[in-house]
């Protein structure tokens, strides 16, 4: 009996005396540093730091090598830029006619390479808007609306965008492709009214409609322009719009009574006489 109880106290002292050094441990464990921690993911983790360096340094060559593309474009589109201008410049001395229209297409045309860049600069953007004005001149309309789109698209202020679209309506109005130009109009209508134009997009749909045949709607806007922009640039052009419209309705009435008529009297002479 007195063995047991000697082992007993042996071996709680034993626990005792061992307990103290696991919670020293945990403790010790508790208190590694960091950058010890961090050392140590890296000895154990070679690859996957190695695949990241790689990776970042990738992106970072590919950032670098895409600012220095852009650079090198935009210093190559303003020297061709600047050569097209003064092209540009001694054809407009020209007298307007068939030589210098042709001239103005060539020009046009020799000018789509800087226009369509892959990267589009505020320098493309001129190249297209100044290769847009001399295809319009060299009655290249379809290729003068594509121009103008694709300065739209390059340019980043509503100002500019709004006038590259403008040309783009006259370009397609200019080829008698009237409804693509009246949407073109009706998109510009919000834009122009922040620099109080709207009356401008407003008489250009309605100019439109008319060419259209749409007279109704026509005359609802010339008659709104006339009326709320009295003595401003548009309100005496769309009067003259609503005459027209109104002589262009009385000739139409008048040639059907005159149909009318004529079918009358052709009825006339063929019925049976009594």
């Amino acid at each position: 009996m007195a063995l047991g109880i000697k082992g007993f106290r042996a071996r709680r002292r034993k626990g005792e005396t061992n307990e103290p050094e696991s919670v020293q441990t945990q403790s010790y464990e508790e208190k590694v540093p960091l950058s010890q921690q961090i050392l140590q993911w890296i000895n154990d983790n070679p690859r996957t730091l190695r695949n990241g360096l790689y990776t970042v340094l990738g992106i970072t060559l590919i950032v670098i090598l895409v600012f220095v593309l852009h650079a090198a474009a935009r210093d190559e589109h303003s020297k061709k830029l600047h050569t097209a201008l003064e092209k540009y410049d001694q054809i407009k001395i020209l007298p307007k006619g068939e030589a210098r229209s042709l001239q103005m297409k060539e020009f046009g045309v020799s000018l789509k390479p800087v226009c369509e860049q892959m990267i589009s600069t505020l320098e493309s953007a001129a190249a297209c808007l100044t290769a847009g004005n001399a295809l319009l001149e060299g009655r290249d309309y379809a290729q003068a609306a594509d121009a103008f789109s694709r300065a739209a698209s390059a340019y980043d202020t509503d100002a500019m965008v709004s006038v590259a679209r403008f040309m783009q309506a006259q370009a397609l109005e200019s080829g008698k492709d009237f409804e693509k130009a009246l949407a073109i109009y009706k998109q510009l209508e919000g834009p122009y009214a922040a620099v109080k134009k709207s009356e401008m997009a407003v008489f250009h749909q309605a100019r439109m409609l008319y060419y259209l045949g749409k007279f109704d709607e026509a005359e609802e806007k010339f008659v709104k322009i006339s009326r709320e922009s009295e003595g401003k640039e548009f309100a005496a052009p769309s009067r003259n719009y609503i005459s027209m419209l109104n002589a262009q309705r009385s000739a139409a009435a008048k040639g059907r009574e005159g149909a009318a008529q004529g079918g009358g009297q052709a009825r006339d002479l063929v019925s049976p006489k009594n």
